[in-house]
């Protein structure tokens, strides 16, 4: 199965290319700790815009970030039923690249170009840890689980949106005229909907304003009623938060701000990747960054209890920006780290307001890193991963030497 070019939340937390040297020199500010004589290896001390060039994104990357600012916008399964609190990739849906839970993208990708297509977003939850074949009909590997899959697309206006959910529905159904049946939804009798009575999915797709709202749902048997009110329960969640969001017109999405309060660029960032790119090089809200989480119950509480209303995600940092320096300093005193924590790490030496955990391994995720380090830093908290001790130290101690180097 295709799928956008995203990182999973645990790649947020790998370990990173292990490396060591010398002090790096920088400029220490009254009052504070000499930021030249910590250890941070060979990592870089200054942020990438320490000389007023401020990174600024190309014509083409424009949908990536309106793709980002959808995902605070997307409902997780999770918020619409506590136990699909399992998620997957979130994926970034284009022109070039849909989700197979739309349908075949032989069928699919001629009405996304015809209709002008602008961005989109797809967010996965499951009841189980499972996963979904979108093959000629979907199938589960986990069979006995609920699942929801939400697409939202925006297209230029209401009648291309309006156009394409209609021919979404027709070109899927044609491709399953053989087995699929049309699905009247009772509370929503715009919606196109269809399912193939042996099997527990059901898709449906609902033009609202200049969106789409896609859905394939499924359930632990083929139960038509199920189904049905699965997908309006859905919708009932979902369209309230996507009206709280402005739509864009086609020139407003090539003129979104990037990056205007230097979140990013507080960032420890060694690849110097400055690209925005969903789930590596991105900007998010709490929904957002918490989809990309393996747990969703788990990370919605953690980063729900750092009190940030902010987060960058850099080259495999997290940087989170708190009310207030107290309410930074607090998520290292109680280690409220992204993961859960097994127990205590020693701290970077001489870096104040650090502290280091060693995580809970998931036997599910065997990409996540061994170690956390978090510093926090005026109203700013810095999460840097490593599977070895000293390095993710000396990550930590160049994220506190790059937050006192920004302006």
């Amino acid at each position: 199965m295709r799928r956008a070019f995203v990182l999973p939340f645990a790649v947020l937390l790998a370990a990173g290319v292990t490396a060591c040297g010398s002090a790096v020199s920088g400029t220490s500010q009254p009052a504070e700790v000499d930021i030249r004589k910590l250890d941070t290896g060979s990592y870089p001390t200054e942020p990438l815009n320490a000389h007023d060039d401020d990174y600024q994104p190309g014509f083409i990357d424009m949908p990536h970030i309106a793709a980002m600012r959808l995902s605070d916008y997307v409902l997780p399964p999770y918020e619409i039923d506590p136990n699909l609190k399992y998620g997957q990739l979130p994926f970034e849906i284009s022109p070039g690249l849909l989700p197979g839970e739309l349908g075949a993208e032989a069928e699919m990708k001629p009405i996304v170009e015809r209709n002008k297509l602008l961005f989109g977003f797809k967010t996965t939850g499951f009841d189980q840890r499972t996963s979904i074949v979108p093959s000629a009909w979907p199938i589960k590997t986990q069979q006995d689980t609920t699942t929801i899959s939400t697409m939202v697309m925006q297209f230029p206006d209401t009648e291309r949106a309006a156009a394409a959910a209609t021919e979404f529905y027709d070109a899927d159904l044609n491709a399953n005229r053989e087995h699929n049946q049309p699905v009247p939804l009772p509370k929503y009798s715009s919606a196109h909907a269809h399912w193939r009575p042996d099997a527990p999915f059901l898709r449906t797709t609902l033009a609202h304003g200049p969106y789409v709202v896609a859905l394939l749902v499924s359930t632990n048997a083929p139960d038509l009623n199920a189904l049905t009110a699965l997908a309006e329960k859905t919708y009932d969640a979902q369209l309230p938060v996507l009206d709280q969001l402005k739509p864009l017109t086609d020139e407003e999405v090539f003129h979104l701000p990037w990056d205007a309060d230097h979140l990013l660029s507080r960032a420890l960032n060694p690849s110097k990747f400055e690209t925005p790119a969903i789930g590596s090089q991105a900007l998010y809200g709490l929904r957002g960054i918490v989809q990309y989480a393996p747990d969703l119950s788990i990370a919605k509480q953690r980063f729900s209890a750092m009190n940030a209303d902010r987060f960058a995600v850099s080259d495999g940092t997290i940087v989170a920006r708190t009310p207030d320096s107290a309410a930074a300093k607090k998520i290292v005193t109680e280690r409220l780290t992204p993961a859960p924590v097994a127990h205590d790490a020693d701290a970077p030496p001489n870096v104040p307001d650090s502290a280091c955990v060693e995580n809970k391994r998931d036997p599910f995720d065997a990409t996540m890193a061994r170690f956390t380090c978090v510093v926090a830093y005026r109203q700013y908290a810095g999460f840097v991963t490593g599977n070895q001790l000293l390095d993710v130290q000396q990550r930590a101690a160049a994220q506190y030497a790059i937050f006192a180097n920004s302006r």
